[in-house]
């Protein structure tokens, strides 16, 4: 079967048949002896789909290739006209494969997340990511409008399905308002698709660049909070974004959604190879040392998108330095001039968030408890008349150089 067919509609429809699910979500499903599935590879190198039957048995899971043509599917010494009818033959008269028994017992179906190519239709290309293209689309059985992230043809081996699947492991334990939604997972057949909220207001970075005029302190501030209570969420949950910024945060209706989970990871420690290449610019100065990303490193990041959320024309944090200028002066402890029209309650938050200590920083709830103080105290001031910050205060280190810093420097 050449990679440009199609697998076939009543292989597709088959309930327990998973598509290029990788092996290790296949093996959290095969929970009991017999639990079995239908799981296809496309593999590049020889330009063909595989399917294989995956079943765990006494001895531990096992994956059987299945020889399948148009006209027949075929298991060892076991042949049927069809994929299904090959099951069903299975199920009723076990078979010897390797020295084992294979008995088919419960076949596992489709999670909640699983969608078909079906199920979807694009309409056009509204941009790119990392691994993939995006488009707008159509979820069919809701008909509300959604975004599918295409795998790119060229990623479309194990590694590339590896990062995909990194992020839709991620996206579907999370459920809240200043999150982006995830639907799920399209792996039926290739291209493989992640199916996300629509966003009609695109990314906040090209709201600031578009709308920066338009955009009063009190939505910036209102921005900022909405944000920070999307942290909290993923924090609460055990989960570091490790890449937040503010064109990861997208605008729906007028609410900030925290996007592009494609570095997230669900554990509160995660080991990054600083020698591949990262967000220097949000980047939190320990991580040069340690190599290690945490909650403090994601509340280090906001801080410089609070900043973005400020600064007025808007720019790249950092834009007039180099990489490698920007991570020696981070760690000898520079940090960004406060924007001129950021209320001074606001600054404090941000100056907090980016602190050279790691645990002089706040949590990402007591962040948000904070910035809606902020937001009251705004309205407050804004109702009698004050006035914010009018003067651009200049750029300042908030701690000296290390012994190891002023020799690096």
């Amino acid at each position: 079967m050449g990679s440009k067919e199609k697998v076939l509609e009543e292989d597709a429809g088959l309930p327990y048949y998973h598509g290029a699910l990788m092996n290790q979500d296949v093996d959290t499903l095969l929970v009991n002896e017999g639990d079995f599935m239908v799981v296809m590879r496309l593999q590049l190198d020889i330009n063909r789909m595989q399917f294989f039957l995956a079943i765990r048995l006494r001895k531990g899971i096992r994956r059987y290739e299945i020889k399948r043509t148009p006209t027949s599917a075929k298991l060892g010494s076991r042949t049927a006209a069809s994929l299904d009818k090959l099951i069903e033959s299975l199920k009723a008269t076990p078979i010897e494969l390797k020295g084992e028994k294979v008995v088919l017992k419960r076949p596992i179906p489709k999670g909640k997340f699983q969608l078909m190519h079906k199920d979807v239709i694009f309409k056009k290309k509204i941009g790119a990511g990392a691994y993939g293209t995006v488009y707008l689309g159509r979820l069919l059985k809701t008909d509300e409008v959604i975004a599918v992230k295409k795998l790119n043809p060229e990623d479309a081996d194990e590694d590339g399905l590896a990062e995909m699947m990194k992020e839709a492991r991620v996206m579907q334990l999370y459920d809240h308002p200043n999150i982006v939604k995830f639907y799920g997972f399209i792996l039926d057949d290739h291209p493989y698709l992640l199916v996300l909220q629509f966003c009609n207001g695109g990314a906040v970075e090209d709201a600031l660049k578009t709308r920066q005029h338009k955009l009063s302190i009190k939505y910036r501030i209102n921005y900022t909070l909405m944000a920070a209570c999307g942290m909290e969420y993923l924090h609460k949950k055990g989960c570091i974004h490790r890449d937040i910024g503010a064109r990861n945060c997208l605008i729906h209706k007028g609410v900030v959604k925290i996007a592009d989970f494609g570095m997230c990871r669900a554990q509160t420690v995660y080991k990054l190879d600083v020698t591949k290449p990262c967000n220097v610019r949000w980047l939190a100065p320990e991580v040069w040392d340690n190599g290690e990303t945490r909650f403090s490193t994601d509340i280090y990041a906001f801080g410089i998108m609070i900043w973005e959320f400020f600064i007025t024309p808007y720019k790249c944090p950092y834009d007039d330095m180099r990489a490698a200028e920007v991570k020696r002066k981070t760690r000898a402890g520079y940090r960004l001039p406060v924007p001129s029209k950021m209320p001074q309650s606001v600054a404090d938050i941000m100056e907090e968030c980016w602190h050279h200590s790691p645990e002089k920083r706040p949590s990402a709830e007591k962040m948000k408890e904070r910035l809606e103080e902020a937001k009251t105290k705004y309205e407050k001031d804004s109702n009698a008349g004050g006035t914010v910050r009018s003067e651009v205060t200049k750029s300042k280190t908030i701690e000296p150089k290390t012994v190891e810093q002023k020799k690096e420097g």
